[in-house]
């Protein structure tokens, strides 16, 4: 009974950082234009520093994961490398308000700093779940459900804070983020156990899984077209645009629901069919969109593909952490994860090319469909379990 308690507290406390985490993202997309204003600069820039904070995402995903692969291998704990780089990101995000009257030079330098710091709580933290983690399903479980939850509040925070001053937000979920972090060594120390792995023991290839990669590009590209360009514009077709803020959460009220019982679904059959089932559950639900539904049935379109995005998010990490075992789980749960902030590029990049003047539900479906195809052409002749 203790050890159940343990478990379920260790679970929280991966979905309350995920939280603090993506809540720091939220607050600083809301406030970023104004940011930008008072520094002199246009809010047009606000999409380029996004699609260059994607990129640097990208690149520290992959270079964290390879430094935690070799941190678990030698010295056996991730702890002095996710509490140092996430103070100074906290540090950092807490000081971005307060250099919005300086120079541009510094503020985008020390935006820079935050978004490579910060990434040691996406890699690293998935790789050491996939690692050492006796229950790794439902501990990614716990971590989505966290930024499932965020992501849903977004629109709510956006009106809610809207005329706030900066300096509080930033100020309260920068701190809030770093006192939850400080825990990190505590439960770290509790998942060694699970870590028996030999340090002689041959390490997987990445290529092993690049097609893997590539269906999560895609796949990660139909879900930004679907919920950052279509979404809204769909819903304004058939809805007041005043209620946007109470229509834009049902995808994500689908993912948050969805993400218990599909780890408790990925224990039973196994991460490869789950991940083939969501990603043609959001064919299907992409594909419903194209036919302009009146608005209760967009949102339960809205509704299934959150359910789907849940289920290839959860899915796609336990296959990337399981190919990784022994010694590149950081690497490939790294490369998905770039995968994905290459895909937001992706997005932003259309979004710079004038594609956000109204939906685009072809491109969502082309997507899905295409990136579902190459999943199921890579499983072709793959044992349907992973074994841990």
């Amino acid at each position: 009974m203790q050890a159940r308690h343990r478990s379920s507290d260790g679970l929280a406390y991966l979905g309350g950082i995920q939280f603090l985490f993506l809540a720091t993202w939220v607050v600083y997309v809301i406030y970023l234009g104004d940011l930008l204003e008072k520094l002199g600069l246009p809010k047009t820039f606000l999409p380029t520093l996004l699609l260059i904070d994607q990129l640097l995402f990208a690149v520290a995903d992959v270079l964290l994961g390879l430094y935690a692969d070799r941190a678990m291998r030698f010295y056996r704990s991730l702890a002095p490398l996710v509490i140092t780089l996430n103070l100074i990101a906290c540090l950092a995000f807490v000081a971005l308000p307060h250099l919005a009257s300086g120079a541009p030079k510094i503020f985008i330098g020390i935006t820079v700093l935050w978004v490579l710091t910060a990434s040691v709580l996406r890699a690293p933290l998935y790789g050491l779940i996939a690692r050492r983690s006796l229950a790794p399903g439902r501990a990614t479980a716990a971590s989505l459900l966290g930024l499932g939850l965020a992501s849903a509040l977004a629109p709510y925070l956006g009106v809610l804070l809207k005329g706030v001053d900066p300096l509080l937000p930033f100020t309260l979920s920068g701190i809030s983020l770093a006192l939850a972090t400080l825990g990190f060594s505590a439960w770290e120390a509790r998942q060694q156990a699970a870590d028996a792995a030999s340090n002689s023991q041959p390490k997987p290839a990445l290529h092993a899984i690049w097609l893997l990669l590539l269906a999560m590009l895609l796949l990660g590209a139909g879900f930004q077209v679907h919920v950052f360009i279509n979404a809204a514009p769909l819903y304004k077709a058939v809805a007041d645009a005043a209620l946007l803020p109470w229509l834009l959460p049902v995808f994500w009220i689908g993912f948050s629901l969805a993400i218990y019982p599909g780890a408790l679904w990925l224990e039973s059959i196994g991460a490869k069919q789950i991940l083939a089932l969501a990603s043609l559950l959001g064919v299907l639900a992409s594909a419903f969109c194209l036919t302009s539904p009146p608005l209760v049935w967009l949102m339960t379109a809205q509704f299934v593909a959150g359910i789907a995005w849940a289920g290839v998010f959860l899915a796609g990490l336990d296959l990337a952490g399981g190919s990784g075992r022994h010694g590149r789980e950081g690497l490939f749960v790294g490369a998905l994860f770039a995968m994905l902030a290459l895909a937001a590029v992706a997005r932003i990049g259309l979004t710079l090319a004038g594609f956000n003047i109204g939906p685009q539900p072809e491109l969502a479906f082309g997507l899905w469909t295409l990136g579902a195809a190459i999943y199921l052409f890579w499983l072709r002749g793959k044992p349907m379990r992973l074994s841990r």
